[in-house]
């Protein structure tokens, strides 16, 4: 009976234990673009794998539809790297971009498509 209750703990913490894992995205940064390595996610956490391959310095923004700032890091120099993690959990297309004065307006933007999560 010890046994049953064990399994059943078990199987029934794996899909919350697999939910709060995050999604990782990766994404290169250079002059005058970002590219993310997924075009969507599912709905959730999301882990940006931020490498500046640059030479200038590149910071990065995570906006939702609504213009709400869901995720910042500051500035990287070239080569350097870092890591954040932010909840999106709305459907939609979320921008990210390089807030730097000019770098946006010179093509530092790309969209990730947040999709909803399919239960099976």
């Amino acid at each position: 009976r010890a046994l049953g209750l064990l399994f059943a703990a078990m199987v029934l913490s794996a899909p919350a234990a697999a939910a709060a894992r995050p999604t990782a995205v990766g994404v290169g940064e250079r002059e005058w673009r970002i590219a993310l390595y997924r075009p969507w996610v599912p709905a959730g956490l999301v882990r940006f794998n931020v490498k500046n391959f640059g030479e200038d310095g590149h910071d990065f923004v995570v906006r939702n539809a609504r213009g709400v700032t869901r995720a910042r890091l500051p500035e990287l120099g070239a080569g350097e790297t870092a890591s954040v993690t932010a909840r999106l959990l709305r459907r939609g297309r979320y921008t990210v971009y390089c807030s730097l004065p000019g770098h946006r307006g010179l093509g530092m933007r790309a969209v990730l498509r947040v999709r909803r999560v399919l239960q099976r």
